[in-house]
């Protein structure tokens, strides 16, 4: 404890300290730039000279047309002000030595009609840009902007895969954390999915890959960040979108969403919500082969679950300019989501292949509702016109889960079990997280800046599975099965990040050093499990400019994933009286290198050379009683996972009503590790590839065809073999692209699956999961209001890591 207070000590130390070195006395010049109809004229651009004509500083001003300078030296000076569209403008300002403060008057601009004529774009952004930290797709201006969805924009980033449940992956690597504007969403796959659905490309200006994430950011997440940035408008006023889609595979689906923006003045208000209602049919087999001496007994079980998930979406916020450096905000958000489920489980119990001795058959009802509600405060001001930037934000967050179920077991040709057997899973989960981060950026020169920090969380959950069967007519309770856990964790961090740009150059390395303290209680066990560790994260990342269409990038991080709050509960999920998964309150942390050399080429085409090693990676393993003939599931700690990566994204032109985005990997990932008695050592070089096809057939009608392939894979004890799909979609635009029409088939040919198998130790099993993948879906999309008014403000709020560890 001692090592984290003094490192936390330290980093503010630096942050007062360096924000102490520019309290000077200085005068401050204040002006605002209006047009002739006494509008603000924002981004304009400012320059303060001396009376000698010489600039002394230069700025823009903001939404409300306002400009600030810090001015250290008397005399006279001017002011010049331009702006697209309008004639130049000037000032005049004198100022002495005893003067806290200067206005100066307003400056009126005169449009300028001759000047815009003139106005003609002589360039435009590279789709692909590379930063030192970041792989930036503009997605505004380019082809994947016209008629598509966040989502789908998303499916065509570099390196960028989705799964059948929409689990987003980057560069073969799960546990990415999504971002909106710098703020975490907050949301289950699900949730998100339907939320980048309803959202219109058009409103996204870039998106951020961030492969290996700074020391600003939280050290959890292996898999790094997508950060969707959307469009800063120009414009007050009052806008939004609704969307309504509706499919159909096995059973119906439903989804609807809407949002609002309204900003006049120093206010914005903003809210969205929405709401999908989706059916969802699905098969798991298992066979089981169990050795046990002499005698040979194979289990052959086969379930389905007949299910609908209710998801409900809200955010809603307020920002206030309070003047024109410092701004407050409130926001709200949120989900309240719910699942009503039936499941049927027959397993048949043999010796011989042709003769079933015995055998179960389990029907069940399992209603879950998980309610999520999140308060953020946050403050940021502009110290001075050089950059410096103070930022504060504090986090609260309730959530409640509750899942109640009933399975009713039937058993045949059994002696030492009754013919039925009732049972109730009642499992209630309250989780609260409290945070708060202060953030500190420090220009120290035009080409170095420090940035520093700090943030602490806190998190209580509090689980309690009451397991209970019928007895007569008397729920009674099961003691060996129930469990109440109860889980306090605290994380105390601060950072140190510097950013240095040359002529061609940029550079940014960083430390980050995390304090854990967690004690996981198990109320039922009489069980306590303490830790307590201090965690340095270095993070380094550089860009190198080759010419106009040449770009080499390389960065190195290491990173932190926890163990969920569900995965360290040790309570057990039953499929039937001898198959279940459970808990492990004994689950490590996994620690994560990772190294990653980047080229891209013409702003485009892009290859990248990746290598990880994750130690104590955690990871699904099964286990067998051969004598009781049980096999149970659950999460633990292997030694090491190492990947091997590479990765090419290619934007192709076939013809000019045919484009093609191609992103291809081929990737090589291992598993070694002392288990189950065994050595495991495990590795397999697997190829994944994703083709997507844009036909443009006329001005507002088009086509998409998308399909993707991962060759076999080897993952931990189990062989993964592939699972192919094909996609079919096409879309209409009406009144001006203001409302949108999309039609699409997904998995046309319904090969998608997820088959396995294992004969590591003294297991032989095989599995296969069949999900509802064919679904055909139609949207509509309609956006009203004027489109150009600012969404909400960019921020980042401190509960990143800790949102993505609940269940939802």
């Amino acid at each position: 404890m001692k090592r984290s207070t003094h490192f936390l000590l330290f980093a503010l130390t630096i942050l007062f300290s360096s924000a102490d070195l520019q309290a000077q006395t200085k005068v401050i010049l204040n002006g605002q730039v209006i047009d002739e109809k006494q509008k603000p004229v924002e981004f304009a651009a400012v320059s303060l000279l001396r009376a000698d004509s010489a600039v002394l500083k230069s700025t823009i001003t903001d939404s409300l047309g306002r400009y600030s300078f810090e001015v250290s030296e008397s005399g006279n000076f001017s002011i010049s002000i331009s702006a697209v569209g309008y004639k130049k403008g000037s000032g005049k300002a004198t100022i002495s030595g005893d003067q806290a403060n200067f206005d100066v008057p307003a400056i009126i601009l005169a449009p300028d009609s001759k000047r815009l004529n003139e106005v003609t774009i002589t360039s435009k952004k590279p789709f692909i840009e590379r930063r030192a930290d970041k792989l930036i797709v503009n997605v505004e201006g380019s082809a994947v902007a016209v008629g598509n969805t966040a989502l789908e924009v998303l499916k065509k980033a570099p390196g960028v895969s989705l799964d059948k449940d929409d689990n987003i992956s980057m560069n073969g690597k799960s546990s990415v954390l999504v971002m909106l504007d710098g703020k975490p969403t907050y949301m289950s796959n699900a949730d998100l999915a339907n939320m980048l659905r309803s959202m219109q490309s058009t409103q996204i200006e870039t998106i951020e890959l961030i492969t290996n994430p700074s020391a600003k950011y939280d050290a959890a997440g292996n898999g790094g960040i997508i950060n969707i940035k959307t469009k800063r408008n120009k414009n007050l006023g009052f806008n939004g979108n609704i969307s309504l889609g509706s499919g159909y595979g096995r059973t119906s689906k439903y989804n609807g969403s809407g949002n609002l923006n309204f900003r006049q003045g120093k206010l914005n208000l903003f809210g969205s919500y929405n709401y999908s209602n989706n059916g969802n049919k699905n098969i798991f087999e298992l066979q089981r082969k169990v050795v046990d001496g002499s005698v040979i007994t194979n289990f052959d079980q086969n379930n389905s679950w007949d299910a609908r998930r209710e998801n409900n979406g809200f955010k809603a916020g307020v920002d206030f300019f309070a003047t024109k450096k410092t701004t407050f905000g409130i926001l709200i958000n949120g989900y309240n989501n719910s699942v009503d489920e039936n499941s049927a489980s027959g397993t048949a119990i043999f010796n011989l292949p042709a003769s079933i001795d015995s055998a179960i058959d389990v029907t069940g009802r399992n209603k879950q509702h998980f309610k999520n509600t999140a308060f953020n405060f946050n403050f940021k001001t502009n110290l001075d016109t050089n950059g410096r930037e103070l930022s504060f934000d504090a986090d609260y967050s309730k959530y409640n889960g509750r899942m109640n179920e009933f399975r009713d077991s039937y058993y045949s040709n059994f002696s030492d079990n009754p013919p039925v057997e009732y049972i109730n899973n009642l499992a209630p989960a309250k989780i609260e997280v409290r945070s708060a981060k202060l953030d500190y950026t420090h220009p120290l020169s035009k080409t170095l800046k420090l940035e520093t920090g700090w943030k602490s969380s806190w998190v209580t959950t509090d689980n309690n599975l009451q397991f209970s069967t019928l007895v007569g007519s008397t729920w009674t309770s099961d003691k060996n099965r129930s469990n109440h856990f109860i889980y306090k964790e605290n994380i105390n961090a601060a950072y140190i990040n510097l950013n240095k740009t040359f002529k061609s150059t940029t550079l940014q390395m960083g430390l980050r050093g995390e304090h854990t303290n967690s004690n996981g209680n198990s109320v039922t066990l009489a069980s306590v499990i303490e830790r307590d560790y201090i965690k340095l994260f270095p993070s380094v990342s550089l860009s190198q400019k080759l010419g106009k269409d040449h770009q080499l990038g390389m960065s190195y991080s290491r990173r932190i994933d926890r163990p969920s709050y569900d995965n360290l509960n040790p309570f057990i999920f039953l499929l039937d009286k001898y198959t279940y998964q459970q808990g492990n309150p004994l689950l490590n942390p996994q620690y994560t290198k990772s190294l990653q050399l980047s080229y891209t080429f013409k702003g485009a085409t892009t290859a990248t050379l990746g290598y990880s090693k994750t130690t104590d990676v955690m990871t699904q393993i099964t286990e067998q009683n051969d004598e009781t003939k049980i096999t149970y599931a659950q999460e633990r700690n292997l030694d090491n996972q190492t990947i091997y990566s590479f990765n090419i994204y290619s934007p192709l032109k076939i013809k000019k009503w045919w484009n093609v985005n191609t992103n291809a990997q081929v990737f090589n990932m291992g598993f070694t590790a002392d288990l189950l008695g065994s050595r495991l050592k495990a590795d397999q070089t697997v190829f994944q590839a994703n083709i997507d096809n844009q036909f443009t057939i006329t001005k507002t009608l088009g086509a998409e065809l998308s399909s993707w392939y991962m060759s076999p894979l080897r993952y931990g004890i189990f062989q993964i073999e592939n699972s192919p799909s094909v996609n079919l979609g096409f879309k209409k635009s009406f009144n001006n692209n203001k409302l949108n029409m999309k039609l699409n088939v997904n998995d046309i040919f319904n090969s998608q699956r997820n088959r396995g198998s294992t004969n590591y130790a003294n297991m032989d099993l095989s599995f296969m999961n069949k999900w509802e993948s064919r679904v055909v879906n139609l949207s509509l999309s309609y956006r009203f209001g004027r489109s150009e008014v600012k969404p909400e403000r960019r921020r980042s709020t401190g509960l990143e890591s800790e949102s993505n560890r609940m269940k939802n």
